[in-house]
This record gives structure tokens, C-alpha cells and sequence, in this order.
């Protein structure tokens, strides 16, 4: 989804000199009740240069928002306390707030509930929806990749800022994410023993 044309232009990473700013002045707030996920999506951001808030709920978020002002809010719909979605109607409903980009990062986003409340909450006409929704689970170079479309600057290659190992971890936790427990617990068991 792309906000509607009538919304004020979102941060941009221009300077008033001219000049580029880096990633590391461009903080992204990564809201999401699953501290791993948090985690993981905190890491990608940081190991990429930029500078990372983490929320665990709406109502920290909001805190966070109006006190930090992100560039960026990566946003989880289902959470506990203020949703996904109701922290988005009250940002889209503020004048200064609704200028900030919103990806959404969820595993629900194409839930028919989740869908219908997102819907409702959007069908004011004067509310933007998210500049973009993304699907968990998500690789790190798309992640990266969209959040920088959407501020305006140049992805870090990504030879630059990985070692050759780091694909082949984030291919596990992908895998891992979506395996059964008996399957976990094997390739636990598998990792213990060759430690040893």
C-alpha cells in the first residue's frame, strides 16, 4: 500500500547544506510484542547504519514517537494493549505524526479480521493507510532494502556489511522460524553435540 498523494512528503535524508546525512542520523522505532522479533528486526536495522528504538506495545510506541520523532516506525498490527493498527489511526490522524513512513511487519496482515479492522480504521478518507506492508518472516536485504526506499537513501552494500557466515544464519532463523517443535529440538540436540 502507498499513502495517498495529498500526504505531506515523509523525512528525507537531505540535509540543509545539501549534503547526504548517514544512516546512523536516521532513527528507526521497531514496534513489536515479540521481543525476538524486536530483536531481529533492531539487528538488521543497526547492522545496516541506522539507529534503532524498540517498542514492545502502541502506548510505549506513542511515547517514543512523540518524544524521539523517528524517521521510520516498522510496525507489528497484532499486539496486546494499543494494536498495531490503532497506534496507526492515531499517528494518520495527527497533522505532524502522519508524515512519518510506516511499514507494517506482520505475519497477520492478510488475516481476514486483521484486514477488516485495518480497513475500517483506513476508511476515513482523510487517513493514509502504511506506506508499505511487508509479510513476516522477512528477509534482512528486503527489510533494508524498502525501509530505505522509503527514507530516501541509498541501501549499504551488502557485501560490505556482512560476513560470509551471516546469510547462512539468517536462512536458519528463517527455516527455525516455521519449524514444528520435534524438528527444533533435533537440530538442537545436533548443535549441542557438535559443540562439544
Amino acid at each position: 500500500m502507498r499513502p495517498d498523494t495529498d500526504t505531506p512528503p515523509h523525512q528525507t535524508a537531505e540535509t540543509g547544506t545539501g549534503g547526504q546525512r548517514s544512516l546512523s542520523d536516521l532513527s528507526i522505532l521497531v514496534v513489536d510484542d515479540e521481543p525476538d522479533v524486536a530483536v531481529y528486526l533492531a539487528s538488521v536495522l543497526e547492522d545496516a547504519g541506522f539507529a534503532v528504538l524498540t517498542a514492545g506495545d502502541g502506548e510505549e510506541a506513542m511515547r517514543l514517537i512523540r518524544s524521539r520523532r523517528p524517521a521510520l516506525i516498522s510496525l507489528d498490527l497484532v499486539m496486546p494493549g494499543k494494536s498495531g493498527i490503532r497506534l496507526l489511526a492515531e499517528l494518520r490522524r495527527d497533522r505532524e505524526l502522519r508524515r512519518i513512513p510506516v511499514v507494517i511487519v506482520s505475519g497477520h496482515a492478510h488475516d481476514a479480521g486483521v484486514r477488516r479492522d485495518l480497513d475500517e480504521v483506513l476508511a476515513d478518507s482523510s487517513m493514509v493507510g502504511p506506506s508499505l506492508c511487508l509479510d513476516k518472516p522477512i528477509t534482512p536485504e528486503k527489510y533494508v532494502r524498502h525501509v530505505c526506499e522509503l527514507l530516501g537513501v541509498e541501501a549499504p552494500d551488502e557485501a560490505e556489511r556482512t560476513d560470509p557466515t551471516d546469510e547462512l544464519r539468517r536462512d536458519a532463523v528463517d527455516l527455525l522460524g516455521t519449524a514444528d517443535q520435534d524438528t527444533l529440538e533435533a537440530v538442537l540436540a545436533e548443535l549441542r553435540r557438535r559443540n562439544r
